[in-house]
């Protein structure tokens, strides 16, 4: 159904281009923003290369979005979709994943009907291998010079072994800009614990579960009743990483995915199988024996354990607050503000330095892609309009709003809203209606800093995040001595592979193996080492290093690596040529 309306679309074409005939000025370029060409030849601007955007027939594509659930809708439906329909005649229907990802992709692949514009997720491999994206870099150079610009650093990371770019991830990074707030992982505990115990400053995973122990002791139950969990963990489908990454995060190293990146080498190491990982289990099976680990952690579903966080139960958790945004926005509506958690950088211990902050990182998939069988002329409308939105002022109106009514500028320059613009703005409900919940993730972006200075996100302005804080939170960033919560943190070193974890392994190669055989292997091993009586734990352990797929992990460890070398030397390389450009 996907690919119909295109032949009504295309005869249309066919009949405008018979009334207005060809132009001789065809071969000229110009941007749809009707810039002179300041080329050497064809410097004539009075007549543009391509027919402007409002005279084209408006024409509506499908987008399927596999990164996360949401309301299905036409961008038409929200003000600034309907800003970027009058600029360029497109709408969009997006489609949000329900259900099974793996599954809901596989159909496409297998019938060959596939929507316009595709995210696909922890599929896009699979779409990549089947051919159901089309190559983006002549598009992009051709059509799109906001976009090429946005992207040029990393035009050598996006592209594929076949020299061909197939997708435009969310996220151009544009120098550093540290987040007042935690963005990524981090050990949480509920503050009505933090503020009964006085305050305590946990700084390694003993101290952390020292913590959780003491309040359990003296609050075994909420006060409605229920049992209270010292600490719960997702362990559902893909979501696996956030509880097998934690003994990285313990030894001082950032998420890179199932393997350590040595900061010299740039070669990789598995922890699955270090002593990193059995120190890590041997503590949550202590944990256990004392009866503060959630019972239920191996055999909970998403749903369940966001539920868990909000209801009140839980004490401590660890987890990236990107995956945990529904519960986070729902404990942040809450005017409890002692049902809320705060995060702590934990280690093994204090002399480990942590990297829970993420570097300045280009992640080059997933992504959004246009698909195979989407006709030449509609693959370059959907270009220009990923190009409009790729504007700078496009950018700042996406993610700012409107000047006067979203934010106001300082007489030095710098953004900053007023209270009650926050306050405006906190509504989801609004910002659904405005669009920027469906525009400021997703599509193409940057990240960090405009060349201004001011920060991409609001939130990550120290000018809005100092008046965005309720007086619940100032309680415990006065009592912590710090501005921001991620000042506890240590500031991120540079990582020029980071994430090492979207390096492309190969479908059915011993590397994708080892992933997949490992997960198997720690789902079932895992619950067995944690929840075994601890006269048991050297025997679990040695029966699960007896099983773990030593020849598989490495050849995962040599893809991981030469990834990471590769990805560093592509975006010297790409930054190089930017700059010369």
């Amino acid at each position: 159904m996907f690919k119909f309306k295109h032949l009504l679309f295309a005869l249309m074409l066919v009949l405008l281009l018979a009334v207005v005939g060809c132009s001789d000025d065809s071969d000229e370029t110009s941007g749809e923003n009707n810039e002179p060409d300041t080329s050497e030849e064809g410097t004539d601007n009075e007549t543009p290369e391509e027919e402007p955007e409002e005279n084209l027939e408006p024409v509506s594509y499908d987008f399927f979005d596999a990164s996360g659930p949401g309301t299905d809708i036409n961008t038409s439906e929200v003000e600034l979709g309907k800003r970027f329909e009058e600029a360029t005649g497109v709408t969009f229907d997006i489609e949000h994943i329900v259900g099974d990802v793996n599954q809901k992709i596989g159909t496409m692949i297998a019938s060959g009907e596939y929507p316009e514009l595709l995210n696909a997720e922890q599929s896009t491999d699979a779409v990549i291998d089947a051919g159901g994206f089309v190559p983006l870099q002549d598009l992009i150079k051709e059509h799109a010079p906001n976009l090429y610009d946005m992207y040029a650093p990393y035009w050598e990371l996006m592209k594929r072994d076949d020299g061909n770019i197939y997708l435009i991830s969310s996220g151009a990074p544009n120098g550093y800009a540290r987040p007042a707030n935690l963005e990524q992982g981090a050990w949480f505990i509920k503050r009505e614990a933090l503020a009964e115990l006085d305050y305590p400053e946990p700084r390694t995973l003993d101290e952390y579960f020292a913590v959780i122990e003491e309040f359990m002791a003296a609050n075994p139950q909420t006060e409605d009743g229920a049992d209270r969990i010292g600490f719960t963990a997702l362990t559902y489908d893909w979501r696996l990483f956030a509880f097998t990454n934690q003994p990285n995060h313990l030894a001082g190293f950032p998420n890179d995915g199932g393997a350590m990146i040595d900061m010299e080498t740039q070669d990789a190491t598995v922890y699955a199988n270090t002593d990193y990982t059995r120190d890590w289990l041997k503590k949550l099976n202590e944990v256990n024996n004392k009866g503060l680990f959630d019972r239920e952690a191996f055999t909970q579903n998403y749903d369940e354990y966001l539920a868990k966080i909000t209801n009140g139960r839980v004490v401590g958790f660890f987890d990236y607050q990107w995956q945990i945004g529904d519960a986070w926005n729902k404990l942040g509506e809450d005017e409890d503000p002692y049902n809320d958690y705060m995060g702590f950088p934990i280690t093994f211990s204090e002399d480990i330095k942590d990297q829970y902050l993420d570097p300045v990182a280009y992640v080059s998939s997933p992504g959004m892609g246009i698909t195979t069988g989407t006709p030449e002329e509609d693959q370059i409308r959907i270009i220009k309009y990923l190009d409009h939105i790729a504007k700078i002022e496009t950018q700042k109106e996406i993610m700012w709003g409107d000047e006067g009514v979203h934010y106001e500028v300082s007489d030095d320059g710098r953004y900053y809203r007023t209270e009650e613009q926050i306050a405006m703005l906190e509504p989801k409900e609004f910002r659904d209606a405005h669009g920027f919940t469906y525009f400021e993730w997703g599509w193409p972006r940057m990240s960090g800093l405009y060349d201004d200075g001011n920060s991409v996100e609001p939130r990550r302005q120290p000018e809005v995040a100092a008046l965005s804080y309720k007086d619940g939170d100032k309680e415990f960033l006065d009592a912590y001595g710090i501005t921001t919560f991620t000042e506890l943190f240590a500031e991120p070193e540079e990582r020029p592979w980071f994430p090492a974890w979207d390096t492309p392994v190969e479908t059915g190669s011993d590397a994708a193996l080892y992933d997949q055989t490992n997960n198997d292997l720690m789902l079932r091993q895992f619950p067995k080492i944690i929840t075994g009586d601890p006269s048991e734990f050297d025997a679990n352990w040695q029966e699960y290093l007896d099983e773990f797929p030593s020849d598989l992990a490495e050849a995962y460890e040599e893809v991981i690596g030469n990834g990471a070398k590769s990805k560093a030397e592509k975006l010297a390389e790409g930054v190089e040529n930017a700059n010369a450009e």
